[in-house]
């Protein structure tokens, strides 16, 4: 899971030093800085995570939390802080929670999981099915297997036929924790249970799913990163 972070604080010396934190914890991650609560709330961009310094010349960071709210912004929210004052304001604008400046590394890194976690349980697809438009949550699937332009995902209760090729459902499902390990199938990495060369064990599923050998080094290998970045949490 890669996670679009936002770092909006008016000192270029805290955005960098609240970064080069990011940079030593074990996650993939892509992070924009912003020196202001204006340029930010300008931006189209969307984020999961967003850094925000309530001490800010021009619009302050509570400000800037609403505009982001009235917008629709739905990312959590983590204010850089030493004022507790402003917690009660705080719940106006559902901020996922409060760090001291200078930022302690075990409390960011909590930050970070939390919402990697929330991620995960959160996202849900769409797919046709038939005549109807079901709604997946990510969680519950546990693999995909291809035929012909359709895909049948298959979840902890049921296997659905969906109007979609595989391809198509993986370019979805990129941050949620899939991958493809054989040209028909795929699988998600919470819910495997053993593998080996050829094939993958699946909660849920009877059946071993095929694991082709030019995909198997490179399922070992983001197989065991996704344990070690998500222990607590699958």
């Amino acid at each position: 899971m890669e996670l679009k972070i936002a770092v909006c604080d008016d000192e270029a010396v805290v955005r960098s030093a609240l970064i080069n934190a990011l940079e030593t914890l074990d996650i993939v991650f892509k992070a924009k800085e912003y020196s202001s609560g204006s340029e930010l709330v300008m931006s189209d961009e969307e984020y999961d995570l967003i850094f925000l310094d309530i001490e800010m010349d021009g619009i302050n960071g509570m400000e800037t939390a609403e505009q982001l709210r009235k917008k629709g912004c739905k990312s959590n929210i983590v204010f850089l802080t030493s004022h507790t004052e402003f917690m009660q304001a705080a719940f106006r604008v559902r901020a996922f929670r409060f760090l001291e400046k200078p930022v302690d590394r075990k409390m960011l890194e909590e930050a970070v999981m939390e919402t990697c976690a929330e991620l995960m349980q959160d996202k849900k697809i769409v797919v046709k099915s038939g005549g109807e438009v079901v709604t997946l949550n990510c969680e519950d699937i546990i693999s995909l297997e291809a035929f012909g332009d359709g895909t049948y995902i298959y979840t902890k209760e049921d296997v659905i036929c969906a109007q979609a090729q595989l391809k198509h459902l993986l370019a979805e499902l990129e941050s949620s924790g899939f991958i493809q390990v054989h040209k028909s199938y795929a699988v998600a990495f919470r819910h495997i249970r053993a593998l080996n060369k050829s094939s993958v064990s699946m909660d849920f599923v009877k059946d071993e799913i095929p694991v082709s050998r030019r995909k198997y080094s490179q399922l070992k290998t983001s197989y065991f990163e996704f344990i070690r970045s998500n222990a607590k949490y699958v």
